[in-house]
């Protein structure tokens, strides 16, 4: 008995019945951590993640510093950049650069994302959607979308801006801790439960 490291859900669900079963433990351990309802979900890999990014024609990223990508070899310099697939994909997974590593990483995450997002929901570019969607539906691995939900979905939130997103990290703290799953100490950000359960109140319930 004992606690692993929470992406280590999707193995022991795809372990069990393939990929479907990963998503389904994985959506299950979020939700019950979280203590919300999960409904809707899209899956894709490192692949699509770079061929979604060319196919919308690459994303703006506003650099703070040099940054030398370790999965690329390549280093972007300070300042606006526009950057493909690739490098895209090379930064979101970047943490050895950063001087607070993973943390940092989570930040470069958010910044990225919520810029694909607002890209894809400025109101011109809404009519593009169901394009958009033939293009990339080869790199969904898994989801529960239809392509009506996610049409409806863009036309709901067309125009946010990245003002409109809320983003929280896990409080907690370092630790390494027996994992029964592997039976070695890893290292672990050890969650504070009882912040958790505020932010999960004040985020998504009424």
């Amino acid at each position: 008995m004992g606690y692993t490291k929470i992406n280590h859900a999707h193995i022991l669900g795809e372990m069990r019945g393939g990929n479907e079963e990963g998503t389904k433990e994985a959506l299950q351990t979020v939700s019950n951590f979280l203590d919300v309802p999960i409904n809707y979900y899209m899956k894709t890999n490192f692949k699509g993640f770079e061929d979604f990014i060319d196919t919308i024609g690459g994303v703006n990223v506003e650099v703070k510093n040099d940054i030398y990508l370790l999965h690329s070899g390549v280093t972007l310099p300070q300042g606006k950049q526009h950057i493909d697939g690739k490098l895209a994909l090379s930064l979101a997974r970047e943490r050895y650069a950063f001087a607070n590593g993973d943390f940092d990483r989570q930040s470069e995450q958010t910044q990225l994302l919520k810029t694909i997002a607002t890209e894809i929901l400025r109101p011109e570019h809404i009519g593009e959607i169901a394009g958009l969607l033939t293009k990339v539906k080869k790199d969904i691995v898994d989801t529960n979308f239809q392509d009506s939900d996610i049409i409806s979905l863009a036309w709901l939130f067309k125009g946010m801006t990245a003002d409109d997103f809320t983003t929280k990290q896990v409080p907690g703290q370092s630790g390494y801790e027996m994992d029964p799953l592997v039976q070695s100490r890893l290292y672990y950000w050890i969650p504070d439960m009882v912040k958790v359960k505020e932010i999960s109140a004040t985020l998504f319930k009424d």
